[in-house]
């Protein structure tokens, strides 16, 4: 039975608690879910505690923890000022890391998605196979379809997991291809980040 309880402060104390035991983002409609079990509560009360937990808990701001919008939810990561210091719990395997033909192969399919085993062979010039499996293997890209052609080939798409390694909201937030450089630092920077997330636990 729910509480009559809904002061702010109750909310934000469960909301916190919520995102951080979640190991993936939430949704508006699983967060309202979840508060609801406890709390009489509308979206508009989910909307300002999200409002409020941003200001607690701002991206890249004075705290270890920060509330982000990502993968079409919410959910709490660490502060990237302290990954330095992260580093030192854990050792990312060179194993983890993708290869340049997988990334090419994942850039394609988040940009064209969704898109054909086929379609991607013919912009790389060369059979994707062994990269399209790594990409399935390491939850970044998923089976989204089947094409109109003969033979219903797969149609692949990238997934949240994807989403939260480039801390994008939807595919929509990807940057347009003509209006960004990447210096090596930044891939440098790109691949830790990549191996980090993809590291065996």
């Amino acid at each position: 039975m729910a509480e009559a309880t809904t002061s702010l402060e109750c909310i934000m104390r469960d909301l916190e608690a919520l995102l951080f035991a979640s190991d993936r983002p939430l949704g508006l409609e699983t967060i309202r879910h979840c508060l609801g079990l406890k709390h009489q509560i509308s979206s508009r009360m989910v909307e300002e505690a999200l409002a409020e937990l941003e200001l607690r808990y701002p991206v890249d701001g004075p705290r270890g923890m920060e509330a982000a919008r990502v993968g079409g939810g919410w959910l709490f990561r660490t502060n990237r000022a302290a990954e330095t210091v992260l580093a030192g719990l854990y050792e990312t395997a060179d194993a983890s890391r993708l290869s340049a033909a997988a990334l090419e192969t994942l850039a394609i399919v988040a940009y064209l998605q969704p898109v054909g085993r086929r379609q991607v062979a013919e912009i790389r010039g060369v059979g994707s196979e062994s990269p399209l499996r790594t990409l399935l293997d390491r939850d970044l890209i998923q089976e989204v379809g089947r094409g109109a052609e003969v033979g219903q080939p797969i149609l692949y798409g990238t997934t949240s997991r994807f989403l939260v390694a480039f801390d994008l909201d939807s595919p929509a937030d990807l940057p347009q291809l003509g209006e960004f450089e990447v210096s090596g630092r930044e891939r440098e920077e790109l691949m830790r980040r990549l191996g980090a997330l993809l590291a065996p636990e």
